[in-house]
């Protein structure tokens, strides 16, 4: 997946949660939390380790479907991917 291909699923997955915080609602709309965290894990990934270096294949397997899940509505797989992926690369992960 491309550098901006992968921007523009961060972006998507943060328009979506964007309406949870325009809502005049009194609760927090635990789906839209979710998507967040997901851009928020993809962003910092793709900031610190992916597509290092020219000609790199971008997004490994396991970033690739864990964005997959994130779209899909399955965000905690995908919360839970991306920080272990996160981990088993020497990162601490960002809090939410």
């Amino acid at each position: 997946m491309s550098r901006s291909r992968l921007l523009l699923c961060v972006h998507l997955l943060l328009a979506g949660a964007g309406g949870a915080f325009a809502q005049t609602q009194h609760f927090a709309d635990p789906t839209a939390s979710s998507r967040a965290r997901c851009a928020q894990l993809v962003e910092f990934w793709d900031r610190h380790s992916g597509g290092k270096g020219e000609g790199s294949g971008g997004m490994d397997m396991p970033c690739k479907s864990a964005v997959a899940d994130c779209s899909a509505g399955h965000t905690e797989a995908g919360i839970r991917t991306l920080e272990d992926l996160l981990r088993r690369n020497g990162h601490t992960v960002p809090p939410p």
